[in-house]
């Protein structure tokens, strides 16, 4: 099983579900079922591609719904089915991956068809029948028709028909997206550089709660005036009007959900996952330590999109949030930051450097028109040309070098290989070409790094390079990763 993939996905199902869901369950928006259960259906697809392990896909189910309970606890019980339907359903379609595109686009529609669906029972349970009456009414009356016609069925049928068109175009370009990511996982424009420092992420938190006596008090009087109005205990108190019963009929539902149904519910199911925490400690730490990454990348994918409008913008940055948490290792690649003689490359990254404190190594500005040395951590600058009286030099074209210092170079850029963050070294070039300059101590840094490397190549130069360190995941770069 591929491991660090599987967290990845889950990462990103946890963002989708907790953060961008508790956002959309926030402000009461009715494409939640459609936005986040795409999301989803997505994410299941990639974990049975990717993992094909019996199990895998609900074991990340119960994590994402532990998470969700953490991170955005205000998310009402029916988003927890909702979650739970689709983990299920997944395991069980992709049981067999033998039809993986069939299985996606099955898992796609049911999923969305089951969240349209429970959307409309759950108006039908609040406000009853009679809401579909009003709108009948309603809108007949606008139409003046004689024949009565059944509009909230239309109204109905559409939002569940939009459910079930969008699920099959999301289940076909879901069964398509392994094969897509490979092709464009090769295209060094596509992949964004991420700082894997831990940052605070946010939590939706549930507003506090007060126990208001005089809410209670009148959820209570409503129930009464209800019971005594309908069963007709008496001269009814309360007036017949169809909409003023509907109304009684959602405040009373939802105060009760409010104060019995949704507390004993939640509380149980919360019981349950913690419970299944205990046993999901290690997922649990994963995707936690990804979570911060996750974040960071799909805020970077949105920016990197900012130069497109509607749907292109979403599309792009969904490919790129795609492509750079399936191929989850650009922190051990090497960064090739390279172009023209003399266009600002040193600058932009002394520039880069002075906003992070977590980048290390050796940049070459010019400075004063001399050449200099700079430790990127401490911006010390040192002399990287030879003077008259120096003893040992080393002899580039027409360009003498200070052979201490370089060695003094070399050693600053040594004791930083085993530093979390990143290592600089500019430049590498016709020097380290020939076996001279930083070719020795660049060997040393690929053979011993596990942490980003970030190496400055002249243009045309950038082939020779990856041929003579033999590096085989290289990524180019115009500019200072994000």
């Amino acid at each position: 099983m591929n491991k660090q993939v599987y967290y990845r996905l889950i990462a990103l199902w946890v963002f989708c579900e907790a953060m961008l869901g508790g956002i959309i369950h926030g402000f009461h928006l009715p494409v939640s079922g459609l936005v986040v259960g795409s999301c989803a259906v997505v994410c299941i697809c990639l974990i049975a591609w990717y993992v094909p392990t019996k199990g895998s896909i609900i074991k990340a189910t119960i994590v994402v719904a532990i998470f969700k309970m953490m991170l955005s606890p205000q998310s009402p019980p029916p988003a927890y089915v909702a979650v739970f339907f689709q983990g299920l359903l997944g395991e069980l379609l992709f049981w067999n991956r033998n039809f993986f595109r069939l299985s996606c686009i099955l898992l796609a529609v049911l999923s969305l068809l089951e969240s349209g669906l429970q959307r409309i029972l759950m108006l039908t349970i609040v406000y009853g029948n009679d809401l579909w009456k009003v709108v009948n009414n309603f809108i007949n009356g606008l139409t003046k028709q004689k024949v009565t016609t059944n509009y909230s069925w239309w109204i109905g049928s559409v939002y569940v028909a939009l459910h079930f068109i969008t699920g099959i175009i999301i289940g076909w370009l879901t069964g398509r997206l392994p094969a897509q990511v490979n092709k464009w996982s090769n295209v060094a424009a596509y992949r964004i550089v991420i700082d894997e420092q831990p940052s605070d992420l946010p939590v939706i938190s549930k507003k506090k709660k007060r126990f208001k006596k005089g809410l209670f008090i009148m959820w209570l009087l409503l129930i009464a005036l209800y019971v005594q109005s309908y069963y007709r205990i008496g001269t009814p108190l309360l007036p017949a009007h169809i909409s003023l019963k509907i109304l009684l009929r959602s405040f009373i539902i939802i105060l009760s959900w409010v104060f019995i149904v949704g507390p004993a519910v939640k509380k149980l199911l919360h019981w349950w996952l913690q419970k299944k925490k205990t046993a999901s400690q290690q997922e649990i730490k994963e995707v936690l330590q990804l979570l911060p990454i996750t974040q960071n990348l799909v805020i970077q994918s949105w920016k990197r999109s900012a130069d497109k409008k509607g749907v292109k913008k979403i599309g792009y940055a969904a490919k790129l949030i795609l492509i750079n948490a399936l191929n989850p290792n650009p922190h051990q690649a090497v960064y090739i930051l390279t172009g023209p003689i003399q266009t600002g490359k040193t600058t932009s990254l002394i520039n880069w450097s002075e906003k992070k404190d977590n980048v290390y190594g050796i940049l070459t500005p010019i400075v004063s028109e001399k050449r200099m040395f700079m430790d990127v951590n401490l911006r010390h600058l040192f002399l990287m040309e030879a003077k008259e009286d120096d003893k040992e030099i080393l002899t580039v074209g027409r360009y003498v070098f200070n052979k201490a210092n370089f060695d003094k170079a070399i050693e600053i850029i040594r004791t930083a290989i085993n530093y979390q963050g990143w290592l600089v070294i500019d430049e590498i070039g016709p020097m380290e070409l020939r076996g001279d300059g930083f070719n020795y101590i660049l060997k040393e840094v690929l053979t011993k790094r596990k942490g980003k490397i970030l190496l400055v190549v002249r243009e045309g130069l950038v082939e020779k390079v990856t041929t003579q360190y033999d590096l085989q995941e290289v990524v180019i770069i115009s500019e200072p990763p994000v």
